[in-house]
Formats: C-alpha cells, structure tokens, sequence
C-alpha cells in the first residue's frame, strides 16, 4: 500500500491513490443476516447459525460482487458462549430476494437470469435442506412483469403455514405493437387451433404510451401488484380488491393467513418520486383474501412505511410522517392492535434534544426483524445528532433506551434480531465494518447488554477523528428556532506534516434532510489517508437533532445552510492544524448545491471545488425533476400538485439558488453529472458548466449515460464511474493539485382514452371505407427526390444533345420501419433552348449503406462514403468509383487519422479537388483512447508495446452543437489523396473554431470554410442561422489562415463559380431571431473585398420579400459566372429565383404556377433540376434549360417524372389582415396567410366539414405551399386543415419577423385564431368541430389556445411543445431563444434575473392551464435537446391533477421532429385517432402532424 511519510506532504501520485482506493475498496460492507433455527446438542447446550451477505467493490470486473458468509454462535439463551466463522465466503450471483421460512426449513430465492439471446427472466426457487425442489418461471407464466426487488415495494413473505409465498410485481401490461407491423404467414387450421391459447392480442399503436414511475431508482416500477405463489400447485395469482388509485408494497400475512397487510401509496393525480421520501402520502391496508374485501387500518391523511407483525401475531408496528413538507423528518413509531382494531402512538416526535436524551426516529425503513420475543419491545437502529445508534422501545410504556450509549464511539446498524439474539454491524470513519451479536436482556436491563464480534476489522491507524458541536452566533440564530446547535465530524490524518498544515475538504451532505453518521465511509477514508483534512458538516436541518432543526431549514436553504458550513470551517481553522489557504469542497445533490452556494458567496476562501449532480436552479428543475414539491417546500413554499407557477413562487426559488451567485464565482469547479438523473437533472449541471464557461472560470464536466442518483447521499451506482469519479475527486481535477500548489502557480487541479378508432361519417367518396392506416400507408409511400446531378453531355439523335440525369430518392418503407433509398436514371434530350423529352434508363436500384456522394468536376468519378458493420464495430469507407467500376477503397475507421466523418447539412461535405486526386471532407478530431483508472495493462509483461491511452478520461464532458448534431464536437478539415490513400488533417485553424461547409479553393492551393466560433461554449446549431461565424482561407500547405468574410456576422453556404472569380455566400446577424431575412454576399477572390448582392428585405420591393433559405445548392451559379438560382419562401409559396450578382436584380421564374413549392437541386451546364410540389400534388420532378440573361422568364419545363395530383384535394392561400386595435402600434399593418386544404367539393347535409387549425413551430419558419403527406392524409379521412403564417413566419419580409419579438404568446395566438375564424367565414366548416395540431413552438400555440379559448377547440394534439420557458432554461440547446423571443437581450454570460423568469412565465401556456377543458394528446421524444421532454410532463401532471383528458406518449429514442419512419407513423395514428375519438363524442375535431420535411429544420 503506498504510504505518506511523516514530512512527505500530500500522496499526490495517481498510481498510489489509485492504489489507496483499491485496498479501501477491498473492505466490503454488511448488508444483511438471517439467524437459523435453534439446535440443542446431545449434551443440552445450544447453538445457532447466522447467514451474512455481504457486498464489496471488484474493480477488475467493475462490479459490485455479493457474497455470504455464516457463523456458529453456542449460546445459553442469555448470552454468547462461543462463535466461530463457518468455512470461506461463497459468491452469490443472480440473487434478487431471498428469505427463510417461520420454520427455518425451507428458503425462498428470486433469481434473475439470461439466455443466449440475453433476454433476462426471473425464477422463484424454493430449497429445502440440501436441494432445490422447485424452480418457477415467472417469466414464462405471463401473470405479471418484474418481480419488484428493491426496498421500497419489495417483498418476498412466507404464509405462516409455509404453503405461500407473497410478493411484488409489475401489473402485466397488454402486449402492443405497430400500426403497420406485417402480418404473420396465414396458419393452417391445426397449427391455428395449437397457437389460439397461446396467442394475445396486441394492441396497436400503444407501445409508446407513456406510463409513469415512481422516480429516481424506482423507474421500472409504475403499476405494482400484489401476488401470492402457491408452492405446491406452482399457481400464481393476482390478488384482486386493491383501490385502483392505490400502489401496493412492502407486505405481509395476516394472523392465520386469512388476509394480506401492505402498505398502500395514492398515486393520483400523479406519481412523484418516492425514493427516500418519506413524506407520500399512503396508509396501512388490509385485504381479505377470501371475500377480497380492502380495509384502511391507518390514519389515509399521513405517509405510513415499514409495517411489521409481531412474534405473537397481536400487533403491527409502523412509522409514521406528515404528508409532504421535508422529504425525511422526525418520525412517529406507531402500533395498530389486531384485535381491538385500534392504532396508537408509541413513540412522539420530538421536537428537540433536551439534557443529552433521546432525538427523535429518523428511518427510512425498521430492520426487516425488529421485534423481541416478547412481542413488545421493538429494536431499531436511528441517528443521533451524529451517531447512529442502537434503540429498543416498550410498545406498551413508548420507553426508549439505548442500547449502544455506552459502547464505543461510532455507528451501529441492526441487521436482525431473532428470539432475541441480535446481529448488527458497528464501524467509525478509521474503523470499517464489524459483523457484532448479543442477546437483548430482559426490559429495564437493556443497559446490560454484551456485545460479542464476529468480525474483526482492524481500525486504520493513521486515521484520527472527533465530533465537533457547534452553536451558531446570535447573528446566525433562526428566530423561529432558536438555540438550534449542529456537528461537524472531522477526520485528520494521525501525523502532521512537519512545515505545513493540512489542506482541508470540506463536504455538507446531501438531503438537505440527511446525516453523516460516525461510520466508514471510503472517500473522507482515502481522501485523509492522502494527507487530507476531511469536515463532514451536519448543519441545522439534518436529521437526528430533532424536529426543530429539520423545520428550521425550509425557506432558508442557500442561507441557513450555507453559513452553518462556513461558520464551522472558519471554527475549525482556528482550531486544528489546517491551512487556511488550501481549503477545497466536495459535496453531492444538496451538497453540490452548498457548494456551489458556497464559492459564490465566499469566493476568496475556497480553491477548488468538486460537485456531483448539484442543484444551482430550483426554478428551473421544478418541471424535471420527480420531486418537484421539494423545490417549493425548501423555499418556504407550499405545494399543490394542481397549482400552476405563480410567478412570485419562480423568483423566491431563484433567490435561494446558487445560480444567484454565479457572477462572483473564482473558484475551479469540477462538475459530475449522470445523464440518467431523475432527481436533480443533468441539465442543472451544464446550466451551470455554462454560465462559469462564459465567465472564463476553470470548469470541467464529466458526464455519463449511467450516473445514477442513489442513496441517501445520492452515492454513484455504477461501478466504473464510481472508480473513475473518485481518482476525479482525490487527485484527476487537481483538487489536490490547485490546493497545493496555489501559491506557486494557479494550475488546475392519466386519464388514458382508448386508442381505439373512432370514425368521423366521411363520405364514400373521400373515405372510401379505408382505415387510416390504408391511407396513411398510400400517401406517405409517395417517394421524394433527395439529388440530382447531370453528367457530361453526348450527341443524340436528330441533332439533339444528351444528358445523363442521376437522382437518389427516399421513401418510407413501413414494412420495413426503415427511410428506403432508391438511384434513378434518365437520359435529358437537349434542342439547344430546351428539354424536349426525358428518357428513363433502367429500373430504380436500391442505395443501402451510403452516408455521402459527390461527382468529380469532370464526371470521370464519383465519391461515394459507406458504412457497415465489422465485428460489431462500425467502419467507413470512401469508395471512388469510374465508369469501368471502383478504382480506390480507403477504410477510414481503419486509418484511424480521426472520428466519425460528418454527414450533416450543417457542418459536412465532399469536395473532390479540380485535379481529381484529393478529396476533402470534415470529421470528428480523433481523441485519445482512454481507460479507466484501475485498468491494469499486461501487455508489457507480455512483450506487447504498450498503447497509449489516457487514464481516467473517459466520462469528460465534450460540448456538442445540440439538436440533430449530438455527435458533432470537435470538427476538423480531413483531406484523402486518392492515388497513396494517405490522409492528413492540416494544422492552422484556430482552436476556437469549428470548420464545415468546405470547398477547395482556386487552384486547389487552400481550402475556403465555414468556421462557427464555439468559446465560450456552444449553442444549438441546427435550424439557427444566427451563430457567429465567418469566411476563412486555409493555405495548403503552410497552414497560415485568413479571414475573408466579417467577423461578427453569421455566414453560411459559400459557392465558389465556375470562373473562379467569386464566391457568393449568406450572411446574417449574430442571435436574435433563429431564422431570418438574409443578405447574399460575393467576395471577389482576386480583391479579397465583399459586397451585397441582395440585402435584407424589410417589406416587399417589386413583389420580392427576401432571402431566407437554409441553404444554397450546391450547384447554384449559371455558366455565365454571374447569375445564381435559388429557392426561398415568398410569403406561403417557395419560389425560384434567378439573382444578377452583377446588377443585384432579383426575378421570380415560378410565380403563378400551380406548384406552390419549387425547389432547386442543382443547375450544371445551365440545366436546371428541380422538385416541385403543392399540398395536394406529390414532388414531381423538373427539369429546363436556362435561358439567356433578361430572358429567364421563358424558361420551358419539362417533367421528368410523372405524378398526378389528387383529385379529391383542393387547397387556396387565404390572407389575413389583422385589425389595427390602436394606433401607433408597430408592424400593425403586416398582414398574413393560411393555407387551406380540404376535401374537393361540399358536405352533404349541410354540415361543414371538421377543422383541423396547426401553426407551424420555429416561431421563425413557415408552412410552404408543398407536399405533406400527413395534412393530405388528414384532409382524405374528412377534415380540412388550415396552416397558419401568422406574424413572424419567414417569407414575408423582415419586418414580419421582428413583430413577433417580445410578443410570443401573443401575437402568434391571436393570429393563429384570427385565421381560423376568417376560414369559417368564408369556407364550408364547421365551427362546432375545430382541433388543434402543433410542433414545438406550434404546440406552444395550440397550448395557448386552448387555455386563452377553452371553448372553441374540442381537441388538440402536440408534439415537443414548449410549455413553460422558465423551466426550460438550462434544459435546450438554445438558451437564447427564451431571452430573444421576448425582446431581451442575451449574451453568454446572462443568466436568468427575477424579472426573466416573471416575463417567461407570463408568456407560457402553463399560465392558462387553469382554464383547460380540451382533451390533449402530448407527444415527445426522450432524445429531444431542444425543448426537454420534460416540457411536456410538466404540463401533464397540472392538467392529470385538474381531471382534464389527457395522454402522453413518450418515444424513448425519439428526437425534436420525432423522425423516423415507425415513429412518424406512430405519432400520426395516434393524432388522428385522438382526434376521432373525441370528435366523435363531442361532436368535435382535432389532430395532425406538424414536423413535415419542410420543417424539420426549425427550431421550434
């Protein structure tokens, strides 16, 4: 064991401490122990065994490994005669629950398993002496799901006659499946007749139902059930007269197995977590098993846990706490009587500690055996103040008397008694855990009770320690609660340093309602075996010092708490031989919180800081968290599931968040998060990370995908994390480092409706008696054009010339859940001024595995990037293929010059040289491989040569660019030489850049970039054409880089002409809104100077409104080197435009067509090839010869491929005027527009037809007049559906957009419902029957209308919906978006001020929920970085609270748009179906899709 010498200072080798943590680690921990039966010997002596588990940290296979030991003790009945070990420690593997018999005979083991296919199943096993003589399958009887396992629910009971066995399960759910999932091969009649039984049938549509858990830990658990085994039979049952509203656990047989007691937890209106929450409210039930009559034996106003029957079979003891308030508090020991039916108090709260006597119960839980013989005394283990002591208590008297008062100094947990011999575990902070047993004396001798160990341990001796009782000045005092004390456990290390004193960590403990307890703990053990000072702070609100101090904490959390921890380290400093100038923090969950309160608000004390998920918002994790009522009761604040935010509420929890303080932060912080958080959510760290990002404060993030929250002290479960966090926590962050060496430089250390159909009385003729998915499937399967590209020209017939046209086009497969992609070819036969006629070649060839392809300059080429799967692992390869077949095959995952190759919109491309012997492309820098810290490489001692790697790495956070781009970090310029396939990756781009978009420069002498700045850290790119980016010229190969473009512009999409003259490009202004007008910009490459070709357009000059494409083609100049063509909304149409760099004139070739979308996919030789579309037509694609400048408007089109529109489907643009309510309002007079489609024709009967009203999201996009199969879907199934552009939409000018500012929430609404009731004016609908339909900010709308006109619509359905945007900071990818959308200004560094948050609030539909009545359908996608899903569930709990109709489906790989094919499908036939049903009970309409293909690139 690597040791510290006397003067050696600090262990401060990462090998040793590495090494320290390893032999701590090796002491394993008591977890429980069951006494056997008692045998008499020949001679009249007796004796007994005791079965221990125990569990210990393997760091070789990162696990944590149970293994059993058992022990003989020859007793007289009184006390220990003698013990002894019996045989070595057994591992025990796949054990879930275990427990024997009243007899002792038999044992009962839940076990879990894995087959070959590593589909897990539980088996319910029963041994008896020497053998197994059953093994149950629970899996396979299909009676229910998981066995539940954990502490919470749990259980596993015998029947008092043995013939039983009780326990917990999930309720089986019906099994479901997809809408489009193909049907099985048709059975013969007797293979029919075999599968009838076995056959359940699925219910379609449903596997994305949402169903809620009970929280952090608790996740896989939602609807548990009672379940009895008989054991003979091998019968499982479902036990029936449960209250629905009503989850079970934590049960047991009643006297004579008549019943079942359990404990009972209400979870309506919703479930919140429950994990150590002792304040849910639940009760005590009996459930008679004969008549299944459910009877409350407890007070059903309380929280009730951890019931127990006594020996006798007489009496129940339980504890007892108020209904919400602190999550854990002072308990009462309450008893119900079975037979006189009478519940009792035994044991009080106590209100304070008075002369040295007894604090209060503290439990999360009594010992599973806690009653004496006599079946009146209970044992039980509880802090206080900072012991954790040994307690019996006379049921009869409500006496307490300690049983460990006067034993040594440390902390003492109960693992059992039995017939009265008791089995508990003792251990202190130097001393790990002892295996100790005694027998209870008779009452009123308890005192006398002798303790025998079992176990040894030996204490560690160079670890010293004390307890430290401190009392707060009378400036500190709480009037409400004064003279309230508090303790502090100290652990220094034994010997001093001989010229320095010790640094000091300081660590507050979680909770706030917790405690550190005087036992073993492995960090503060190897953190003072380093040379550490360690303070473990209990400050006035931890448990075990009475119920006052508990109380005396809510309301002042991030004050109170606060200066306890900074009075007791200003006492301690004084007092012991520390060091004032290297004092550090360390704390997790509220102590995280502490911490970061603490450097905030004593920033010249502390110098460095470790936090593990910390909270630093409470306003905004309310929405996120599965406690929300703790961000309210610890501000002071009362809680009711069914209140919506009060904006006085968001700024009192503000005030008492360390993100307040976050300004006066110097301190080097390291943050710890876990990304599958529960309870503080990982986004309050990066909100965090964030702000001391942007203020240049030393920050570092490790973040995994498996960090859970766990126990009281929210202690990290996995393993591997556990090993690579505490290296982080000792030594890796340089917490040990920056302390030591500050002075010689500053270096860093529901209500759920059915899915069934219901069906509006459509028309035959529109309906066709077609289910939805039929049509759903007919519509959606129209294929799209994704490229195009025209190859070199050849002499036709007739004196006509021909071009090869090659396409690649997708198409939803819904067989087969999968994008489908298809190549196609045709021949273009060229006059001179037209295309006269399209030739097809061959048949469509299917494309699988393809990421990018590019055509050389020439032709001779093609490019082509793959991937597959080798070894499970994924390689890509750039394949170059010519007309005779593949030339070249370059595995870049072999080469392994860098990562993942980008194939994005935003950052990738594929740019062959004009020599055609280098191709450039953009990816991922390759990072350092890195191992965990207790990883131990033999290659050496195997003569291998040892690989580099970078030990402890592997859970650093690396910044992303958010939504869609999740893998994006790090890009870097890669260039291929075809000829040697080397690759090289050139130096000279500067460090806060982010290259993409890249093109060879003339000459192939350097490369021309898009570089996006990402200091201090990065926003959401996609959708976001505001980022701050510019121009840059890379010289190859000196490496020198040069700025072309201004540096405080967003640029995009350069274009380099074929001349080689100029380069035109987008540019717009940095934040504001995401989407906007933009200037087109040309550099002139011999000048080096930029000017405007088409400016931004404030109103419509000559019927032009603007440039707002995401993107040029990529093929976009004519021939002539001055002309470009794009494609851009003008107002509700995208139209194509022909620009004149040289004049700067703007003409629209597209106008009055019938296709209201026109988009360009590529001009080369002057051939255009476009694909155009309108709401009732599918893409068609196009294609024309450009004609000479000043005749553009002559241009022919000719169709490539033929598609028809419906007949059935009829669509117009209705403009809107909005009244001018007063004068001098801006931006008064911007009018706006819908779109309508609908089915051709009138209603028989008069009745108009049902409404469906869907505003598009971003807020800055725009639903163009184009193809989309959901709305076609919609309108072919009866309904007329109205697209609105209201306000703000792009394509009307950049006055439109800048109207919206400041105004979201309002004007949006008010236009959204304005374009409605003009369309009911003036179109066949029914005003009785309207629904709502919306994505992101198009849910925000919809959110808002049916809260501000809860009588208008009948349904609704949204998908990613922002519904509160105070909760949302911190929680997308986008933070600017809440400050810009309402006229604030936003720069990094901002954070939220009270003011923000009241003007989010009042801005967000929550607001209105109050006022809801409209059944809702919420949708989301669990990968969503731009609006959380917690958005949603927010929404859905204060709308569950209220009775109002509502469902939510949760798409665990879901993103912002919920692409992908089976989870498109799914969304719509929900959405349609949601919206059927309820129209057809309330004579009402609703529901449509909002995220089409045309706005998948917004933002919201």
């Amino acid at each position: 064991m690597p040791t510290r010498r006397r003067g050696e200072g600090l262990l401060n080798n990462t090998e040793e401490i590495a090494a320290l943590y390893r032999e701590f680690s090796q002491f394993p921990s008591l977890s429980s122990a069951s006494v056997g039966p008692e045998i008499t010997t020949q001679y009249g002596g007796k004796y007994c065994n005791i079965y221990t588990e125990w569990s210990q940290r393997d760091l070789e296979r990162a696990e944590n490994v149970k293994f059993c030991r058992q022990y003989l003790i020859f007793h007289d009945g009184q006390s220990i005669v003698y013990s002894s070990p019996s045989g070595n420690c057994t591992e025990i593997k796949g054990e879930l629950l275990s427990r024997d018999s009243p007899s002792g005979a038999q044992k009962a083991v839940l076990r879990k398993t894995s087959n070959s296919k590593d589909k897990e199943k539980q088996f319910l096993e029963v041994w008896e002496k020497n053998r197994k003589v059953k093994s149950i399958d629970l899996s396979a009887l299909e009676k229910h799901g998981q066995v539940y396992e954990d502490d919470q629910f749990g259980c596993l009971a015998w029947s008092h006659s043995e013939t039983h066995l009780l326990y917990v399960a999930e309720k089986k759910r019906p099994k479901a499946e997809s809408f489009f999932k193909p049907k099985a091969p048709e059975l013969n009649v007797d293979e029919e007749l075999g599968k009838t039984e076995q056959r359940e049938k699925a219910i379609k549509g449903e596997q994305f139902v949402f169903h809620e858990d009970w929280g952090e830990t608790l996740v896989a658990k939602s609807v548990p059930v009672l379940c009895v085994l008989d054991i003979e039979s091998s019968n499982v049952s479902v036990l029936e007269g449960v209250p629905e509203y009503i989850s079970p656990g934590q049960a047991f047989w009643t006297p004579g197995d008549t019943g079942v007691v359990f404990a009972g937890w209400w979870h309506e209106p919703f479930r919140l977590g429950l994990r150590h929450c002792t304040n849910r409210r639940s009760a005590l039930f009996y459930v008679d098993l004969t008549g299944g009559r459910c009877e409350l034996l407890s007070d059903d106003t309380k929280a009730i846990w951890s019931p127990h029957l006594s020996p006798d079979q007489c009496r129940i003891v339980y504890l007892e706490n108020m209904a919400f308030g602190p999550h854990q508090q002072c308990s009462r020991l309450c008893m119900y009587d079975w037979y006189t039916k009478l519940a009792s108090t035994v044991v009080e709260i106590v209100p304070r500690q008075s002369q040295g006597e007894f604090t209060g119960i503290y439990n999360t839980a009594l010992p599973e055996c806690c009653w004496a013989s006599d079946s009146r005394r209970v044992v039980l283990d509880t802090a206080q103040r900072s012991r954790q002591e040994l307690i019996v208590v006379d049921t009869l008297s409500g006496s307490v008397c300690s049983l460990t008062k006067g034993s040594p100094l440390g902390s003492w947990t109960l693992l059992t008694i039995d017939r009265d011999l008791m089995v508990a575990k003792f251990s202190t902070p130097s001393c790990p855990p002892r295996l100790m047993v005694a027998f209870l004396p008779p009452a009123d001798k308890e005192a006398e009770v002798n303790w025998v160990c079992l176990e040894e341990s030996s204490p560690v001796q160079e670890i010293t320690w004390n307890i430290y009782a401190l009392q707060p000045p009378p400036e500190l005092d709480n009037p409400h609660y004064a003279g309230l004390d508090f303790e502090a456990i100290l652990l220094r290390p034994t010997q001093a340093p001989e010229k320095t004193k010790f640094p000091l960590v300081v660590t507050p403990h979680g909770g706030p309602h917790s405690v550190f307890t005087v036992s073993w703990m492995l960090y503060p053990a190897v953190l003072c075996r380093m040379g550490f000072a360690v303070l473990l702070v209990n400050y006035r609100g931890s448990l075990g010092f009475g119920q006052d101090s508990v109380a005396s904490l809510p309301g002042n959390v991030g004050t109170q708490d606060v200066k306890d921890v900074h009075f007791c380290v200003e006492q301690v400093l004084q007092k012991e031989p520390l060091d004032p100038q290297r004092v550090a923090l360390l704390g997790g969950s509220h102590g995280g919180f502490l911490s970061c309160h603490l450097i905030g608000q004593y920033p010249n004390i502390y110098k460095a800081c470790v936090a593990r998920n910390p909270v630093v918002n409470m306003a905004s994790m309310v929405g996120s968290t599965d406690i929300p009522d703790w961000c309210l009761a610890e501000a002071g604040l009362p809680y009711d599931p069914s209140a919506l935010p009060d904006p006085r509420q968001w700024t009192e929890m503000l005030l008492h968040s360390p993100m307040q303080y976050v300004d006066k932060v110097q301190t080097p912080v390291l943050l710890m998060l876990g990304e599958e958080d529960r309870r503080v959510p990982p986004k309050q760290g990066l909100e965090y990370y964030h702000a001391l990002k942007a203020r240049g404060i030393p920050t570092r993030l490790d973040y995994c995908s498996a960090l859970y929250m766990g126990l009281p002290l929210f202690q990290i479960q996995k393993l591997q994390l556990e090993q690579n966090a505490v290296t982080k926590l000792l030594m890796g962050f340089s917490l040990r480092e920056h302390i030591q060496l500050v002075l010689e430089a500053p270096h860093w250390v529901t209500t759920e409706f059915s899915s069934g159909c219901w069906f509006l009385p459509l028309e035959p003729s529109v309906a066709r008696g077609s289910p939805i998915d039929a049509v759903y499937q007919e519509l959606s399967e129209f294929p799209s054009v994704t490229y195009a590209r025209v190859g070199a020209g050849f002499a036709g017939c007739g004196g006509n010339k021909c071009f090869p046209l090659y396409t690649e086009w997708c198409q939803p497969d819904l067989g087969s859940c999968r994008q489908l992609r298809f190549s196609h070819q045709h021949v273009l036969h060229h006059d001179g001024r037209a295309v006269v006629s399209v030739t097809p070649v061959g048949m469509p060839a299917e494309i699988r595995d393809q990421l990018l392809v590019q055509v050389s300059p020439t032709g001779r080429f093609k490019a082509v990037l793959t991937h597959h799967l080798e070894r499970g692992q994924k390689q890509e390869v750039l394949k170059v293929w010519s007309s005779s077949g593949r030339v070249k095959s370059v595995n870049l995952t072999e080469l392994d010059e860098h990562g993942r190759v980008y194939t994005d919109g935003q950052f990738g491309c594929l740019a062959w040289s004009s020599s055609e012997t280098q191709i450039l492309y953009v990816a991922e820098r390759k990072r350092p491989k890195v191992q965990t810290l207790f990883f131990q490489d033999r290659s050496s001692q195997e003569g291998e040569k040892p690989s580099e790697t970078t030990k402890g790495e592997q859970f650093v956070y690396y910044d992303n660019w958010g939504e869609m781009l999740n893998d994006n970090s790090v890009p870097v310029l890669c260039v291929l030489d075809v000829e040697t396939k080397e690759i090289s990756v050139p130096g000279g781009i500067p460090e806060h850049l982010s290259p993409g978009q890249a093109l060879w420069s003339p000459n192939d002498k350097g490369v021309v970039f898009v570089g996006w700045w990402h200091e201090p850290f990065r926003l959401g790119l996609n959708a976001c054409s505001n980022r701050r980016s510019a121009l840059f010229l890379l010289e190859l190969p000196g490496g020198s880089c040069e700025l072309l473009s201004s540096d405080c512009q967003a640029v995009s999409s350069p274009r380099l002409s074929p001349d080689e003259t100029h380069l035109l490009y987008l540019e717009g202004p940095v934040f504001g809104p995401h989407r906007q007008c933009l200037k087109l910009q040309m550099l002139n490459w011999q000048t080096k100077l930029t000017h405007t070709v088409v400016d931004v357009v404030r109103t419509a000059t000559d019927g032009f409104w603007g440039i707002y494409s995401g993107a040029l083609p990529l093929l976009c100049w004519a021939m002539d080197s001055h002309r470009v063509l794009l494609s851009t909304p003008q107002r509700s149409r995208k139209e194509l435009l022909v620009v004149d760099t040289k004049l700067g004139s703007v003409k629209c070739i597209t106008a009055g067509t019938p296709e209201g979308c026109w988009t360009l996919l590529g001009i080369q030789q002057d051939l255009l090839v476009v694909n155009c579309s309108s709401p009732s037509c599918p893409p068609v694609l196009k294609v024309g010869v450009l004609p000479p400048a000043g005749s553009e408007q002559e241009l022919q089109w000719t169709r490539a491929v033929e598609t028809s529109a419906l007949p059935d489907l009829e669509w117009k643009i209705l403009t809107v005027q909005p009244p001018v309510t007063e004068e001098g309002i801006p931006y008064a007079d911007l009018a706006f527009e819908a779109l309508l489609l609908r089915p051709r024709g009138s209603r028989q009967g008069g009745r108009g037809f049902p409404l469906i009203v869907s505003p598009h999201g971003g807020p800055h996009a725009i639903f163009e007049a184009c193809w989309r199969p959901t709305m076609a879907c919609l309108c072919r199934l009866g309904f007329a559906v109205l697209m609105v552009n209201y306000r703000g939409s792009l394509g009307f000018g950049q006055a439109s957009i800048e109207s919206l500012i400041s105004r979201v929430g309002i004007q949006d609404v008010e236009d959204t419902q304005l374009a409605m009731e003009l369309a009911l004016q003036s179109e066949p609908l029914d005003p009785n029957r309207i629904a709502l339909l919306g994505g992101s900010h198009g849910g925000f709308i919809c959110c808002h209308l049916i809260g501000r006109f809860p009588k208008t619509y009948k349904a609704c359905a949204v998908r990613s919906p922002v519904i509160n945007m105070a909760t949302l900071l911190g929680a997308s990818d986008i933070p600017d978006w809440r400050y810009t959308s309402l006229g604030l200004p936003y720069c990094f560094e901002r954070i939220p001020s009270e003011e923000d948050l009241v003007a989010m609030l009042l801005h967000s539909p929550i607001i209105h929920a109050a006022k809801v009545c409209t059944p809702l359908l919420l949708c989301v996608g669990a990968k969503d970085r731009r609006v959380s899903p917690y958005q949603a569930l927010e929404y859905y709990r204060v709308l569950q609270a209220r009775g109002i109709p509502v469902r939510l489906l949760w798409y665990p790989e879901g993103n912002h748009t919920l692409s992908g094919v089976q989870t498109e499908a799914d969304f719509f036939m929900n959405c349609a179906q949601w919206i059927m049903q309820h129209l057809s009970v309330e004579t009402a309409t609703g529901g449509q899709q909002a995220s089409e293909k045309a706005e998948l690139s917004v933002p919201f």
